[in-house]
């Protein structure tokens, strides 16, 4: 598989785990938490949306920092 395919991989997998943590949840958490659990679930699934499809830099090794300070 391909980087595109993890990455979508990874979203879906992590909204599905958000949707089956509401589903199990929600009837056992009081009413007036509700709310900061669904904002809660909302901002990890954000996150994870950020993280999956951030576009990667190329990572500079550490010779090549000490080879520029030299020049």
């Amino acid at each position: 598989m391909d980087t595109k395919a993890f990455q979508w991989l990874n979203f879906i997998l992590t909204f599905i785990a958000v949707i089956a943590i509401y589903y199990f949840l929600h009837d056992s958490i009081p009413e007036y938490f509700r709310i900061p659990l669904m904002i809660g679930l909302v901002i990890i699934v954000v996150v994870s949306l950020i993280v999956a499809f951030r576009r990667e830099t190329p990572a500079r090794s550490k010779d090549d920092d000490d080879g520029d300070r030299e020049r």
